[in-house]
């Protein structure tokens, strides 16, 4: 059978835009981390109280040794004060409830200095189960849960490289990802999550850091404007479909007596104005000067941020101005700024683009890679 020249034309129109969601490569996890795939997530941490396990059936308690030491029906709870070895608690169900939420896996108690560290031992994509409807709402369109799912297993799995050596790999909240047991999970994500099933994003050959984060304002930010770390695969880079979200523009106004008592640190005395001086190429603020009664202080953005709050000051993309009695702020985005914009990403799909061309577009200089063991 001859191809026409048309047909040629479209065989090739078609591979051009297809294949970024071809994976080429594969990625093994170092000696020093043979198995990643198995996550520790921290629960929580207790000195005193008891601590309360539920399942709806047999619970087994292992020792160190992984010797089973106990068995219960529905319920173990632990004195805190007389743990003194590491235990695991073990669901033949595969369901245990912590705090009214219920887990997939198995839990782990490790007395240190005086506390319990209460750690989920959860299967990697069992754990992204909950993950990705926590980060966004399980009705955004398919490739936009799947740029997410694909997000989260590389955070985790790069956690996991450099936490090796310490008691968890990431926590349930926002200073991780968020993590928000079985009942959050939805079929929608699922999907996304085994569609992507092992597939992370690397730079040379390993796992980067793929920040995220709501909403960026139109414009991303490189990592050496928030943490003072230079990465290749993160840089500026256009995020016009931010706008569509309904977080892309906010303001709020804060109390000068309010605001005196945030940067009362600052020691300029009562403010009587605050002024952005120098913005980085993503128009975020760098630099604000404080201007007091008894002096004048410049000081980062990012630490005017952390005094003021994440949640009045949402991103640093935002101007200020002194009214009478308050300060007006007004900004775009939500967040650090560094990575995918999630936003973005839930544009990018509305618009046809598939996740692989997502992940490009937020981490150039990377590639799709599979998980091999």
């Amino acid at each position: 059978m001859r191809l026409s020249f048309l047909s040629i034309s479209i065989l090739i129109f078609f591979l051009l835009n297809h294949c970024a969601g071809f994976i080429t490569q594969t990625w093994k996890p170092p000696k020093t981390r043979k198995d990643v795939n198995e996550v520790r997530v921290l629960l929580g941490k207790e000195s005193k109280k008891q601590i309360r396990f539920k399942s709806s059936g047999l619970l087994e308690v292992y020792d160190v040794n992984d010797l089973l030491i106990k068995k219960s029906i529905d319920l173990v709870q632990i004195n805190p004060e007389a743990l003194k070895a590491e235990i695991k608690i073990k669901p033949q169900n595969g369901e245990i409830s912590f705090g009214d939420i219920k887990y997939r896996g198995r839990i782990l108690l490790t007395p240190i200095n005086g506390e319990i560290i209460i750690v989920n031992l959860v299967n990697l994509e069992d754990y992204l189960y909950s993950v990705v409807p926590s980060e966004v709402p399980s009705s955004w369109p398919e490739e936009a849960l799947k740029a997410q799912a694909v997000c989260a297993r590389t955070y985790v799995i790069r956690e996991m490289l450099n936490k090796a050596n310490e008691p968890f790999d990431v926590s349930k909240t926002t200073a991780s990802q968020v993590y928000s047991g079985l009942d959050k999970e939805t079929p929608r994500t699922t999907k996304a999550v085994d569609d992507t099933k092992g597939t992370i994003i690397v730079h040379e050959g390993m796992p980067i850091q793929a920040f995220f984060h709501s909403n960026a304002g139109g414009y991303t930010e490189r990592p050496e404007n928030v943490w003072s770390a230079k990465l290749p695969y993160l840089d500026h880079v256009d995020s016009k479909y931010d706008q569509d979200a309904p977080n892309y523009s906010w303001e709020d106004r804060i109390a000068s007596v309010q605001m005196n008592r945030l940067l009362a640190s600052v020691g300029v005395g009562y403010i009587t104005d605050i002024r952005v001086i120098k913005r980085n190429l993503s128009q975020r603020v760098e630099i604000l000067e404080i201007k007091g009664e008894k002096g004048t202080l410049n000081i980062r953005g990012s630490d005017f941020r952390k005094m003021v709050g994440e949640t009045k000051l949402k991103s640093l993309k935002f101007g200020i101005k002194k009214e009478s009695n308050s300060f007006y702020i007004k900004g775009l985005g939500f967040g650090h700024g560094v990575g995918m914009s999630q936003w973005g990403a839930f544009g990018m799909a509305k618009n046809n683009y598939n996740y692989a061309s997502i992940l490009s577009h937020y981490y150039p200089k990377t590639d799709l890679a599979k998980i091999v063991y």
